[in-house]
């Protein structure tokens, strides 16, 4: 996923799956795309081995501590995911001390007991050529992203009209999300469960389990300079595009939260916003909103240590 074949995202971000549902709700001809879009909300897709969620940490570890030398404290840097009950202490207490065995396999996942043996992820290129009429074949590389042993990908989400977003996500599931779905790439089955999250809703703070586009009164004050956060690119080409002569048009670029900030506000006053990308005139304009969705969906952390924006 993305722009750059070799590399590849390790996340399905909240607004690439939230596109994708409205992609083929806009091609089923049901009705109103941005009414569609609006009536539900998702997370960033989260790993999930069995029943065993990893919620997202935040881009600082300064919550974290780790008993061991310094090439243990090294690999705080790489963590990327927290099992959800160390997820519950940490975001209840504010901070977690861990034992270096607790990391998973492949470094990016903090475990309930010993991390060994498992593997979130696993990457692999393979290797391709292009072949153009009149020019030398083009040789490039894809990166692949596997699920480790047993592992899938979770999102949770809110919707008004369940049986209609259910009925999106299973044609999602058989067309598939990502590059190179001709070859069979991104299909995935679908099952629905519910899974039940701790959290103290007095805490005043909050992390962001999905990518978020705030609205001004939501940074208002030092709302956003006592958060620590990571700022994103998000572009592209307008692939979904209704006419495909126009599915290598690109869209507006536009800086995006990251999911797994912290965020000094309070869940209830956290709700971001819709925006279309589609450019105001010129060859690259579309004959129809591109609509990035930028609401976030938030659950209560608590805050020990403020990072650096």
């Amino acid at each position: 996923m993305g722009e750059e074949y070799d590399r590849s995202c390790d996340v399905i971000c909240s607004d690439t799956l939230s596109g994708a549902l409205c992609s083929l709700y806009a091609g089923s001809g049901a009705g109103d795309v941005r009414a569609f879009m609006e009536s539900y909300r998702v997370s960033s897709a989260m790993p999930i081995l069995g029943r065993r969620l990893f919620l997202p940490l935040p881009p600082d570890k300064q919550c974290l501590t780790i008993r061991g030398d310094e090439s243990a404290y090294k690999r705080l840097k790489a963590l990327r995911w927290i099992e959800q009950p160390l997820w519950e202490r940490l975001a209840t207490e504010g901070c977690l001390e861990l034992e270096e065995t607790m990391i998973s396999h492949c470094g990016s996942a903090v475990c309930c007991g010993s991390g060994e043996e498992v593997v979130i992820l696993k990457h692999a290129l393979e290797q391709k050529v292009a072949i153009r009429s009149g020019e030398d074949a083009d040789p490039f590389f894809v990166d692949k992203v596997f699920m480790g042993k047993g592992v899938a990908m979770a999102v949770i989400y809110s919707a008004e009209n369940e049986a209609m977003f259910r009925i999106a996500f299973e044609m999602l599931a058989d067309a598939g999300i990502g590059t190179d779905r001709s070859c069979g790439n991104g299909a995935f089955k679908v099952e629905f469960d519910e899974l039940d999250i701790a959290v103290d809703t007095s805490i005043t703070t909050s992390q962001i389990l999905s990518m978020w586009i705030p609205q001004p009164q939501e940074c208002s004050g030092d709302v956003m300079s006592r958060s620590c956060y990571k700022l994103v690119t998000r572009g592209g080409y307008a692939a979904g595009a209704a006419n495909p002569n126009e599915r290598h048009h690109r869209k507006r670029r536009i800086n995006m939260v990251e999911g797994g900030a912290y965020v000094a506000a309070k869940c209830e006053s956290l709700c971001g916003t819709i925006v279309d990308l589609n450019v105001e005139d010129g060859v690259d304009r579309v004959s129809h909103p591109i609509w990035r969705d930028g609401r976030v969906y938030s659950l209560p952390f608590k805050m020990s240590a403020y990072g650096k924006v």
